[in-house]
């Protein structure tokens, strides 16, 4: 999966910003190629091991997506404590298996596809734009 460094810069930065609270957000793209990376409020009760994203923000996305180009391929979020892996609250949290899940750790980010066992890593490289 290709990824542009626009989309990278926004989630280091407001991960970077979010300090010991998960940073979060939607993924939006083309096939085979994230385009950006939109950042969200994280309205969960325990920001600090859990993400939820403000619900207008998905719903607005949604809404994006319906009107193209970009689709809404997925989610990201941070992982203060700087664990890469999804979590257990993380497989819990899945509610459309086909999106693809970033986490931002230690200034690195990972990419994830749900599956029966959990989640399988995804490739990532560098779009160049």
């Amino acid at each position: 999966m290709a990824i542009s460094a626009r989309a990278v810069a926004d989630m280091l930065a407001a991960a970077a910003e979010a300090g010991g609270h998960e940073a979060c957000g939607l993924l939006f793209g083309v096939e085979g190629r994230i385009v950006e990376a939109s950042v969200a409020a994280n309205v969960s009760g325990e920001p600090w091991h859990r993400f939820e994203i403000e619900p207008a923000h998905l719903f607005d996305a949604h809404r994006r997506d319906r009107a193209g180009p970009l689709r809404l391929i997925g989610c990201w979020h941070s992982h203060p404590n700087g664990r890469a892996q999804p979590s257990a609250t993380d497989r819990a949290g899945v509610a459309d298996m086909g999106w693809l899940w970033l986490i931002v750790a230690d200034g690195r980010i990972s990419a994830w596809k749900p599956d029966a066992a959990g989640f399988a890593p995804v490739a990532l490289r560098d779009s160049g734009s």
